[in-house]
């Protein structure tokens, strides 16, 4: 089987396979593999991180307006209108969970948006650094479940 190419800052459906794998009653639903969408940002050890989107900007507003301080989500523009990226609910993955690229007339979408880009990888990397020096105790318990994909791909 070909090894998909991920890039970085594209959305992405991830396989509902994931979820049986690491079961959580804290994970966002899937619907089925058509939802949520996810925003790739790529770890230093092979992991990528997947964060989140939500189109209830409204729910997540008040969360983002401490925005020095928030590391839980960050409102962005989403194909032209706002939407939450929560970053406090990513999720560790590898290839093999991606199911496809969230395409828009036929071409995968990519975030290009530079300063977005950097506000939301960010906010990624102090919620993982909280959460490693246990200052953040994530709703997923996403180390172990980042422990279990890096020995699968060092067994592999």
């Amino acid at each position: 089987m070909e090894e998909k190419k991920l890039q970085a800052n594209g959305l992405y459906i991830i396989h509902d396979k994931y979820f049986d794998d690491f079961p959580s009653p804290r994970h966002m639903k899937n619907k089925n593999e058509s939802r949520p969408y996810f925003l790739a940002v790529k770890g230093d050890n092979g992991i990528i991180w997947m964060v989140p989107l939500s189109s209830q900007v409204d729910k997540y507003r008040e969360k983002e307006k401490e925005r020095h301080k928030n590391v839980l989500c960050y409102i962005g523009k989403f194909k032209g209108r706002y939407s939450a990226f929560l970053t406090g609910n990513i999720i560790p993955v590898t290839n093999e969970y991606v199911q496809r690229p969230f395409t828009v007339k036929g071409v995968p979408f990519v975030l290009r948006d530079k300063k977005e880009i950097r506000e939301i990888e960010s906010r990624v990397r102090r919620y993982l650094a909280l959460v490693r020096a246990e200052k953040l105790v994530p709703a997923v318990d996403i180390l172990s479940i980042e422990k279990e994909l890096l020995n699968r791909v060092r067994n592999s």
